[in-house]
């Protein structure tokens, strides 16, 4: 495939479930190894399988394509307590695609749709390994805490957050390409 061709982002379909399931446990498997070891991110795989029904929350999660292939996942969850508070969420871009823009791009889109409900600030879980990412993208380190994904199976971890963008720059020529 030829990575210059363009990247499309649209909802998630219940037909994305399984394929984005499948993406999500190549990209957890290839990329996570090398910071969490081959026990535990397999284990990390096999819980994400548990997870994918959220992608089904209509308008909140995103699929991105190239070329006809899907190439990422990602989107947001409304926090319940915190009215402003959008949680990123289900973020993964297929290993052959990293560090192409892919998943700066579904943040955009997700922090964009979160934004126009009402939902202007953001925090993320992050594994280790996407530490690096986030904070390109503005996010700042909070507090570690561990995962249990399994019996004597736990996954260190990051929460991250970023603060409400101004109105004027939430509205920018920069956010509304993004949707194409």
């Amino acid at each position: 495939m030829d990575q210059s061709d363009p990247v499309t982002v649209r909802p998630v379909t219940a037909a994305d479930v399984d394929p984005l399931a499948a993406l999500q446990e190549a990209s957890i498997l290839r990329l996570g190894t090398a910071t969490y070891g081959a026990a535990k991110v397999r284990a990390w795989a096999r819980i994400g399988h548990e997870f994918k029904h959220v992608l089904l929350e209509e308008g909140r999660y995103f699929v991105a394509e190239r070329a006809g292939e899907r190439v990422g996942v990602g989107g947001w969850s409304p926090d319940s307590l915190e009215a402003e508070l959008a949680w990123i969420r289900y973020l993964f871009v297929h290993p052959d695609h990293i560090r192409c823009g892919i998943g700066r791009r579904l943040v955009e889109v997700a922090e964009r749709a979160a934004a126009t409900a009402g939902r202007p600030r953001f925090e993320v879980w992050s594994s280790l390994n996407a530490v690096p990412f986030y904070s390109t993208l503005g996010y700042r380190l909070v507090r570690a805490a561990r995962w249990p994904v399994a019996a004597e199976i736990a996954l260190d971890y990051v929460l991250m957050s970023k603060p409400a963008a101004p109105p004027d720059t939430r509205a920018g020529s920069r956010a509304a390409s993004l949707s194409r």
